[in-house]
C-alpha cells in the first residue's frame, strides 16, 4: 500500500472526528435545552447524540491508529498515549504542547463516553462533572488541530476549522442562554441535594380561560412584556400560588416546543379543598397570578415504543408527551373517562392522531378497558396518569423498569399513632423535638430549614430532603419505599421517623 495513503487517512479522520465531536456537543445542548421548534423528543435527540459521539470515538481511534503508519508523522505507540513523549512539532515555537493536548483530549473523550454508558450506575454529580468536560474538550481539540495539523495553510482547512469553531461558540452561548428547566424532584436522580430556598416564582398573566370539557377549565399564561417562556420538557408542572393561601400543582399540557405561553387544565373537583373551586370561580383573563416552576418528576425517558394510559384529567401530562413525539416514533394512547363530554382534548387528539388514540368512555362502552388485551405483546415503556385504581391495575401488569406513573391523589398510608422524636438539622447544627401532633415539615421550617413544599399530601415530591441518619417512616406516594431508601431521601410533609432520632441534610 502506498504510504502516502496513511497521511490522507490521518488528516481526514482527524477532521471527521473533530466535526462529529462538535455536532455531538451541539445535539447534546439541544437535548438539554429543547429549543428546537419542530416536532422532536428527548428520545430522538438522545439517539442521535449517542450515535454521533460513538462515531467521534471511532474516527478518533482511526486517527490515532493511522499515525503509526503515516511516514510523515513518525509516531511510536508510547507517543500516542503519553503526553510530551512525542518529538513531533507542528508549530515549532510551541514544542510538544500541541500533541500533548491531543493525548489529553483522547483521554477526556474516552472518560465522557465510558461514564455516559455507565450513567445510571454512577452518582449524578460525578457523571455531570465528567460529561461537562466535553465543552472543554471541543475547545482544546480546536487548539490541537490548529497547532499540530499540516493543512493549516490550506484555504479549505481554514474554512472548515473556522466553521467548527463558530458552531462550537454558538452552541456554548445557547447552553448559557437557555439552561435546562429546573428540576426540583429527584425520584431517579442520585446525589442531588435538596432544593431549598429556591422556588423560582414569577408573576404570570392569564391571557385566556376556556372550557376544555365539562367541569374542566383551560388556562393560558404568559410572562408580561416577554415573548418567550422558559423552556420545559413533557411531564413538567407549574405551581399556582393562589390568593387564598393555597398552592396547587397542574401539569403543563401545551406543546413543549411552543414557548409563547403555558397551558394547564384544571378539573373542578367535587371534593375540592379550596383550590380547584377557587380557580373555577375566580380566575379570569387579564388577571396575574404568582406561579413557580416548571418542575418535573414525570419526565419522558428514551424508548423505542410508548404506551400512554390516561384516566380523566390525567390526560394533561400525556398530551404534552404526545405533542413532543416525532412522526416516526411508535406510540399509542388509551384515554379513559366517565363520558366523552368530560374528557379534555379528546376530539383534538382523535382528529390529529386517528387510530393511535383509543377512547374508552364509560357511558358509551360500559365497564372498564381491557388492559390485558392492550398490553399483550407490548415491550415498550408505559406512562400512566389517572385515578388510583387505574394506577394499581397497571402496576400489577407492567414490570417496574418499564412503568412510569404520576399520582394526583395521595395513597392512604396510616402508620398508626404518631410518636415524638428528635430531629437534627446537620448544616445548621440544630436539634429540635418534633411533637406527636406536629408535621416534620413544620418543625423543619419553624427552625430555619426553609424547605419548600406544595401539595402537603406526599404526592408532588417538592419537599424532598436527604436523610443522613435514622430510619424514616415513609407515608408519601411519590415513589416506592425501596427507591427512596436506595437514594436516601424522604418527604417530610407527611412522613416521620421510626426511631428516636432523625438527621437530615439541612
Amino acid at each position: 500500500m502506498n504510504p502516502v495513503i496513511w497521511n490522507y487517512v490521518t488528516r481526514s479522520s482527524a477532521l471527521i472526528a473533530w466535526s462529529l465531536l462538535v455536532i455531538s456537543v451541539m445535539w447534546g445542548i439541544l437535548l438539554s435545552t429543547r429549543i428546537l421548534k419542530p416536532k422532536d423528543s428527548p428520545g430522538w435527540l438522545l439517539d442521535l447524540h449517542r450515535w454521533l459521539s460513538g462515531l467521534a470515538v471511532i474516527f478518533t481511534i482511526l486517527h490515532i491508529g493511522s499515525l503509526l503508519y503515516d511516514p510523515y508523522a513518525d509516531f511510536q505507540i508510547p507517543d500516542l498515549f503519553i503526553p510530551f513523549r512525542s518529538k513531533y512539532t507542528g508549530a515549532a515555537s510551541l514544542g510538544p504542547w500541541p500533541i500533548a493536548l491531543g493525548v489529553l483530549c483522547f483521554y477526556i473523550l474516552i472518560a465522557v463516553q465510558v461514564t455516559s454508558l455507565m450513567m445510571k450506575k454512577l452518582p449524578r454529580r460525578f457523571w455531570k462533572v465528567i460529561h461537562y468536560s466535553s465543552y472543554v474538550l471541543v475547545l482544546v481539540v480546536s487548539f490541537h488541530a490548529g497547532w499540530s495539523g499540516t493543512d493549516t495553510r490550506a484555504w479549505m482547512y481554514r474554512i472548515t476549522a473556522l466553521a467548527l469553531i463558530f458552531f462550537t461558540t454558538v452552541a456554548l452561548i445557547v447552553r448559557i442562554l437557555f439552561p435546562k428547566p429546573a428540576k426540583t424532584l429527584a425520584a431517579t436522580v442520585e446525589g442531588r441535594r435538596p432544593n431549598q430556598n429556591i422556588e423560582n416564582k414569577r408573576n404570570l398573566a392569564i391571557t385566556k380561560t376556556y372550557s376544555a370539557a365539562t367541569g374542566i377549565l383551560g388556562i393560558d399564561f404568559i410572562i408580561p412584556m416577554q415573548e418567550v417562556m422558559p423552556s420545559w420538557v413533557p411531564g413538567s408542572h407549574i405551581t399556582l400560588h393562589l390568593p387564598n393561601g393555597l398552592k396547587r400543582q397542574y401539569s403543563l399540557c401545551s406543546d413543549p416546543t411552543d414557548r409563547t405561553h403555558y397551558s394547564v387544565a384544571v378539573l373542578n373537583s367535587p371534593n375540592s379543598r379550596g383550590g380547584s373551586s377557587w380557580i373555577h370561580e375566580n380566575l379570569k383573563a387579564g388577571m396575574t397570578l404568582e406561579v413557580s416552576g416548571p418542575h418535573n418528576h414525570f419526565e419522558l425517558e428514551h424508548a423505542s415504543e410508548y404506551l400512554f394510559v390516561a384516566g380523566g384529567i390525567g390526560i394533561t401530562p400525556m398530551k404534552a408527551m404526545i405533542d413532543s413525539m416525532p412522526h416516526r416514533r411508535h406510540w399509542r394512547l388509551l384515554y379513559a373517562g366517565r363520558s366523552r363530554s368530560s374528557m379534555a382534548f379528546v376530539d383534538e387528539l382523535v382528529a390529529e392522531h386517528g387510530s393511535k388514540v383509543i377512547v374508552h368512555a364509560d357511558d358509551e362502552q360500559g365497564g372498564i378497558p381491557d388492559l390485558d388485551a392492550l398490553l399483550a405483546g407490548f415491550e415498550g415503556h408505559v406512562y400512566v396518569c389517572g385515578p388510583e385504581p387505574l394506577l394499581n391495575a397497571m402496576i400489577q401488569r407492567v414490570p417496574a423498569q418499564r412503568l412510569h406513573f404520576e399520582r394526583f391523589s395521595a395513597v392512604d398510608r396510616d402508620s398508626g399513632e404518631s410518636e415524638s422524636f428528635e430531629l437534627k438539622l446537620s448544616r445548621s447544627n440544630k436539634t429540635v423535638t418534633v411533637a406527636k401532633d406536629e408535621t416534620l415539615l413544620d418543625a423543619i421550617n419553624a427552625n430555619g430549614g426553609a424547605l419548600i413544599s406544595s401539595c402537603g399530601e406526599g404526592v408532588c415530591g417538592t419537599c424532598e430532603v436527604r436523610v443522613l441518619k435514622g430510619t424514616p417512616i415513609h407515608l408519601d406516594s411519590v415513589m416506592s419505599d425501596e427507591d427512596k431508601d436506595a437514594i436516601g431521601v424522604m418527604y417530610p410533609c407527611v412522613s416521620r421517623a421510626a426511631g428516636k432520632e432523625l438527621v437530615l441534610d439541612i
